[in-house]
C-alpha cells in the first residue's frame, strides 16, 4: 500500500506535494520491508535453527545504513548522472563510478532501454491502483503511452468477474 501511494503522489494533480509524501511513503515502505525481513529471520532462527552468522549474511547487514545521515556523496553523484549534470573531476574515480551508474538510468542510457518485464510490472502496479481508485481514465495523463495502454488493459481485466474454478 505504501508503494502504491508513492505512485499516486507522482501524478500531476498532487505533484505539488510529491517531495514530502514520496519520501514519507518510501521510508514507510522500507520500514515495512525491514520488519518483514526481521520476522522471516526470527522464524529461520527459531524454527529452522539458522545461525546468526548465516542470518547476518542473508540480511546483508554490511549494506545497511541509517537514513538519518542523509544522502551520501555517492547518491549526489548518481542523481547528477541521471539528470545529466556536469561530471565530477577526472581524478575522483569513486565519484565517476556513481556518476556513470546514474547515466545508465538517464534518457538514452543503457538502463533506459525498454525492458518488457519492468514495463509490465509498472503497468500492473498502475493498473491495480487505477482499478482500486476507480480512476482508469487518469492513466493517460501521467504515464508514457505504451505503459498507459498496458495498465488500462490490466485494469479492465481486474474489473471483469472471473469464473469460479470447477
Amino acid at each position: 500500500m505504501n508503494c502504491q501511494e508513492v505512485l499516486r503522489y507522482t501524478e500531476p494533480d498532487v505533484a505539488h506535494d510529491w517531495q514530502r509524501m514520496t519520501l514519507y511513503r518510501t521510508t514507510d515502505a522500507a520500514d515495512t520491508m525491514n520488519m518483514v525481513a526481521m520476522l522471516i529471520a526470527a522464524y529461520c532462527q527459531q524454527h529452522a535453527g539458522t545461525p546468526m552468522t548465516t542470518l547476518a549474511s542473508y540480511l546483508q547487514v554490511r549494506q545497511q545504513r541509517s537514513r538519518d545521515a542523509g544522502p551520501r556523496e555517492s547518491d549526489q553523484q548518481e542523481i547528477s548522472g541521471m539528470l545529466g549534470a556536469a561530471p565530477p573531476p577526472e581524478n575522483d574515480a569513486g565519484a565517476h563510478r556513481w556518476y556513470s551508474a546514474g547515466q545508465g538510468y538517464a534518457e538514452g542510457g543503457l538502463m533506459s532501454e525498454p525492458d518488457g518485464q519492468r514495463m509490465f510490472t509498472e503497468a500492473c502496479l498502475h493498473g491495480l491502483r487505477a482499478r482500486l481508485c476507480d480512476d482508469v481514465d487518469a492513466l493517460d495523463g501521467y504515464l508514457p503511452p505504451r505503459v498507459a495502454e498496458l495498465a488500462r488493459r490490466i485494469a479492465e481485466v481486474l474489473e471483469m468477474p472471473q469464473p469460479a474454478p470447477a
